[in-house]
């Protein structure tokens, strides 16, 4: 099969037929050859190690190399093939600590050496050890004898040529024996893959005794012909940039690396060493040995095209010792596949790519097996082969897998014979958890590794990157997620062991670098860390291979022998004495609620370390323990709270100031009058503010909500208009008029009628039609159907006035729409009204009327935006931010312990500012307005617009604006209740026609909501909501999904013009990109650089509209001579 039965064949074919091409090179610095060998000297020298080894063994005796890499390594490894010895690559202990010094004990104990090769330094340690009942030399103690000296062994394909030490994380190492057909299998398979020959050149800065170091990086290229540029690792992990140095010095076209590699290159190299490098010869930049980060491909692959990188060279790949190394690879002329798969599908054990926003898990394909070889899926617990769409362990077959572990014939037997269901031959079990997808494979994790949290398979890779994505604070690749079950809690617990950088291990960081990783894992995962132990650098055990060990982690947690630094989670609270709730009300104060709230939570896992600092995310607490504690307080107190907000930032002091007030509430409308008593009821507040302006002017349309839905396929209109019409019944509001009376603003629900569907032929006309067109508050209908079809493609045009609708009950409409069945009868909104009215008190009203008129006091009520009214009317500008931009942006307002809408708000004045010139002024924003639980399920407007102050001014850094803008922001949040007319009530705003009262301008930030994907049988394609942006000058509203943030621009031409929005985006996209790199500026030097970005940008505009303008001129011209 193969034109090589041993390597010493190879090794003489290469000396006989190119002796005098460079074999090796080695880097001293990274940079420089310091030392060179020739295929012929390889050959000579390392028959001269041979014979010295032959001299003292017998063949198939082990020698332990725990050398550094090097060139002796190179030839000290080839001499024990060359002798008929089984070389045991290990690494030097980096100490004498017990923990570094167990690892060579268990493998010394396991492989029985006769010899131990190392550095001077290591050998008395290492003869302590193992009591001096084994050699340790070191290589210089062999002696050169003369390569004639040597015998030729006698071996043959079965002959083991060494052993690879693999401890995976299961602690106890294992010793695969590679055969010297596995070898040459493997090392043809990757020449086959990637192309190597000796036009070619590899770069290897991993270690020798990692597989992927030794076998990709030194044999396989000797093997092609090709040389290699070897480099001790520290080098590289002392400065990464020689790697990439190296490869454009030396025109390399292949290195392989493990993901961190990569990711660590793309945060520490410059951009200046970027534009000296040349990486266009590098055909092969492999990626394997643990989990791949798609994120870390695309950033390495877009950072470094700036020096040549061909996107094509990006290569993913899968190994595993057991079946020598190489299993995979990706071919040169394909980009890396990434999947994006339905993570809540994953988590039962099945694949399925993601729809449009539905969460996601991105998964990065690893490449083909290669000729001879195969890969198989197999249900790890039956033996059965798994279904397409299912996830198993991924089981090897061809000549590369080794046939057993080195004197241990029962754990051979289950790895290395397994037999699917029915059929026949034998398969090596990985131990990993893949699928395969269009012929490649795609690995999620390991078996052993895999985390069970509340039903969901995880994968600790995943938690890990997430961490080190968001918290600078803890060391790359350090560290150790797993679980285990814990009798208190009833269930498994999530453990991570962390090692945090130098300068945070100080006791002051520890809090932040809990609640950071807690809101990493939160965001990642939605599950919530049990225990974080931060331990010394260099404690948390890892594999030969570089792999964080995590059953060995877990181990030596239990066993105490970590070096801890600080933990959270470690031991359960004492039972203290409950304070009841009946004690609660009768004397409800500050720290009884605080008391009472910390107390729930320790009931709900007594493991929290419950500060009242942190958010409740912060503290722990997942999904699930935020929906237990949400039962607690509607179960005990009878507090109904939308979930959703207890994910928010705020923290366990905020809520004790919440219960407090609650306390004095009215007990919340849960049990309404039957259906013919609940036809009539005042207005809610937000729905008066909508009445009055109809009052003023029936005639305008400007609260107009026209819901544009694109379906694609078979469309049943007759299943449409059927569920149009249970809508109406289902949702009074929608068959509801508006009418004054004697106590003020009335409404009143009308009978259910069948819903118009008319069907249109012009989709522009029906849409200018519908936007023209104002709803008949008074009489009715409040919602309009229009459908335009045209083949397979269907416009659905659903009109309905704001006073009915908010954006939350577009997504409740589009549910009901895509439902077969309708649920349970929701609450009504005259519900909601009816609760509004009894929670606001007059005394209530007046406790919060007094803190806004002092929060907005002395702070000017409208604000100067410069334009030049050139062109009345509304327009737009529409605009995105990438998701990397997103998250990099995320991670830096954690960072200033501020949510990402903070630091968007916070940007958003600065630009302001610098357009118009004013230092205080007040925004808007809309907040949800649904205090309780209970009408997250009602169709209606609850929306409330919250006021915002605004301080540009002062000698302080962007970095304490942020600060500044954090606690305002707060101090409104924990105020947004009020409904907005009340707040304008209480300051009394002189009004002006086409200003609204207090602010003209808004900032609207929320999260794309998933939406159903199919309607009456067709698909649903796209929802647009159009609304006028009415007395409002300006309104820049965010829609954050998957791919990133969907910004539009809303402006009335009065007040503001086309030049300036592409200022304002300007500026503000470019203060998001450096405004991590200026926090220390002070706002002067700021607004001097934003003037300067300003300036330029409005240069390059002008001349951009000369240029234009000269070329229409110019056209006109040449048109004029042709008539």
């Amino acid at each position: 099969m193969f034109a090589f039965n041993h390597w010493i064949d190879v090794l003489e074919a290469n000396a006989l037929h190119f002796p005098q091409r460079a074999a090796l090179h080695f880097l001293p610095d990274g940079v420089e050859v310091g030392e060179t060998l020739t295929f012929a000297q390889l050959h000579e020298e390392s028959r001269s190690l041979a014979a010295a080894l032959q001299a003292r063994y017998r063949p198939g005796e082990r020698v332990l190399l725990m050398l550094p890499s090097s060139l002796d390594y190179v030839r000290t490894f080839c001499a024990c093939l060359y002798a008929g010895l089984i070389a045991v690559p290990l690494f030097p202990p980096p100490s004498r600590k017990p923990r570094h010094l167990d690892r060579v004990r268990n493998v010394v104990v396991d492989a029985q050496p006769a010899l131990i090769l190392a550095p001077v330094e290591h050998c008395e340690a290492l003869r302590e050890l193992v009591d001096n009942r084994v050699d340790v030399l070191t290589v210089h103690d062999l002696g050169t004898p003369p390569a004639g000296h040597w015998q030729r062994p006698s071996i043959d394909a079965a002959t083991v040529a060494f052993l690879q030490y693999t401890s995976g994380s299961t602690g106890t190492p294992k010793g695969v024996e590679v055969r010297q057909r596995n070898l040459i299998a493997n090392v043809e398979l990757m020449r086959q893959a990637y192309g190597f020959d000796e036009h070619g050149a590899m770069v290897n800065w991993l270690p020798l005794y990692h597989d992927m170091g030794l076998i990709g990086g030194v044999l396989a290229p000797l093997y092609s012909g090709m040389p290699c540029y070897l480099m001790a690792s520290q080098t590289f992990v002392n400065a990464p940039s020689t790697w990439l140095q190296a490869l454009s010095r030396y025109r390399a076209t292949a290195s392989f690396a493990p993901n961190f590699a990569y990711a660590l290159c793309n945060r520490v190299v410059s951009d200046s060493l970027i534009a000296q490098l040349d990486l266009s010869a590098w055909q092969h930049a492999i990626n394997g040995a643990e989990p791949i980060h798609p994120g870390t491909l695309d950033a390495f692959a877009q950072r470094f095209a700036a020096c040549g990188l061909n996107p094509l060279a990006i290569s993913p790949g899968y190994g595993q010792a057991e079946a020598t190394l190489c299993v995979s690879a990706t071919p040169a002329d394909a980009l890396p596949v990434v999947l994006r798969l339905d993570k809540q599908v994953l988590e039962t054990g099945r694949v399925a790519l993601a729809s449009g926003d539905a969460p996601a898990v991105e998964f990065v394909a690893c490449g083909y097996p290669q000729a001879h070889h195969s890969i198989a899926i197999a249900n790890p617990d039956t033996f059965e082969r798994c279904a397409a769409d299912r996830i198993g362990e991924v089981w090897l077959q061809g000549p590369s897998n080794a046939e057993a572990y080195w004197q241990n014939p029962e754990a051979s037997r289950i790895a290395f014979q397994a037999q699917i269901v029915g059929e026949p031959g034998h398969y090596l079990r990985s131990g990993d958890l893949g699928f395969m997808h269009q012929g490649q494979v795609v690995i999620c994790g390991r078996l052993k590794d895999l985390l069970i949290l509340n039903g969901r398979n995880l994968y600790p890779h995943d938690i890990e990157f997430a961490i080190t994505d968001s918290e600078p604070g803890i060391r790359t690749g350090r560290i150790a997620a797993f679980s285990e079950m814990d009798p208190v809690l009833g269930r498994e617990k999530l453990v991570i062991v962390a090692e945090p950088q130098r300068k945070f291990v100080d006791p002051i960081h520890h809090p932040a670098l809990f609640a950071s990783m807690q809101n990493a894992v939160r965001e990642a995962a939605d599950c919530g860390i049990d225990q974080i132990v931060l331990v010394q650098a260099g404690t948390i055990p890892m594999t030969t291979s570089g792999k964080i060990a995590r059953q060995g982690a877990r181990t030596q947690l239990a066993a105490g022998t970590l070096s801890i630094i600080a933990q959270s989670g470690a031991t359960a609270a004492a039972p203290t004495e409950r304070l009841e709730v009946t004690q609660l009300r009768e004397q409800p104060d500050l720290a009884a609620c605080h008391q009472w709230l910390a107390q729930t939570l320790l009931e709900l896992n007594p493991y929290l370390t419950v500060n009242s600092e942190l958010s409740l995310i912060g503290l722990g607490l997942d999904s699930i323990g935020l929906a237990d504690f949400a039962a607690r307080l509607q179960r005990d107190l009878g507090w109904e709270l939308d979930t959703q907000s207890l994910f928010g930032e705020q923290n366990l002091g905020h809520w004790a100031q919440a219960l407090l007030i609650y306390l004095g509430t009215p007990a919340p409308f849960v049990n309404p009058a039957p259906e013919a008593d609940r036809s009539h009821s005042q207005q809610s507040f937000a729905q008066r503010r909508l009445w009055f302006l109809h009052h003023l002017n029936p005639q305008d349309t400007q609260h107009n909500l026209v819901l544009h839905l694109t379906l694609h396929g078979a469309l049943d209109t007759q299943a449409l208009s059927r569920r149009l019409d249970a809508l109406v019944d289902r949702h009074s509001v929608l068959r509801t008029v508006y009418h004054d009376g004697v106590d003020g603003p009335q409404q009143r629900v009308v009978p259910a009628s069948a819903v118009q569907l008319i069907v249109q032929n012009n989709l522009q006309d029906c849409l200018a039609r519908e936007h023209a067109t104002p709803v008949d508050l008074q009489h009715g209908p409040l919602l309009r159907a229009h459908l335009i079809s045209q083949g397979e493609r269907h416009d659905l045009l659903l009109t309905v006035h704001h006073i009915a609708f908010d954006g939350r009950s577009a997504q409740l409409l589009l549910a009901e729409l895509a439902a077969d069945t309708s649920p349970q009868r929701p609450p009504q909104y005259l519900d909601f009204a009816r609760w509004e009215a009894a929670h606001w008190t007059p005394q209530r009203i007046a406790a919060q009327q007094d803190f806004w008129r002092e929060h907005l006091a002395d702070v000017p009520q409208t604000l100067a935006l410069g334009g030049n009214g050139a062109a009345p009317g509304q327009h737009r500008l529409d605009f995105s931010l990438p998701q990397s931009r997103c998250d990099a942006l995320a991670g830096l307002a954690r960072e200033q312990g501020m949510t990402l809408f903070m630091l968007l708000l916070a940007c958003y004045q600065l630009v302001l500012k610098q357009l118009g010139g004013q230092q205080r002024f007040l925004l808007g924003t809309d907040v949800s307005g649904r205090p309780l639980a209970a009408h997250n399920e009602v169709i209606g407007f609850f929306v409330n617009q919250l006021t915002l102050r605004c301080e540009v001014e002062g000698e302080s850094s962007l970095g304490k604006f942020f600060q500044q803008v954090r606690e305002l922001a707060q101090h409104a949040y924990a105020h947004q209740d009020l409904p907005f007319d009340l707040v304008v009530a209480a300051l009394a705003p002189a009004r002006r026609p086409g200003h609204a009262p207090l602010f003209q301008v808004k900032l609207n930030y929320q999260p794309s909501r998933s939406a159903p994907t199919l309607i009456a049988g067709a698909q649903l394609h796209s929802l647009e909501v159009a609304q006028a942006p009415g007395d409002f000058h300006l309104v820049l509203d965010l829609v954050h999904g998957s791919h990133g943030i969907d910004a539009t621009l809303k402006y009335r031409g009065e007040h503001f013009d086309q030049a300036r929005a592409l200022r304002l985006q300007h500026l503000w996209t470019r203060l998001l990109d450096e405004a991590g790199e200026r926090l220390s500026e002070s706002l002067p030097a700021l607004g001097a650089q934003l003037d300067t970005w300003d300036q330029a940008f409005q240069r390059e505009s002008q001349q951009t509209q000369a240029s234009a303008g000269r070329s229409q001129l110019l056209h006109a011209k040449r048109r004029s001579l042709t008539l």
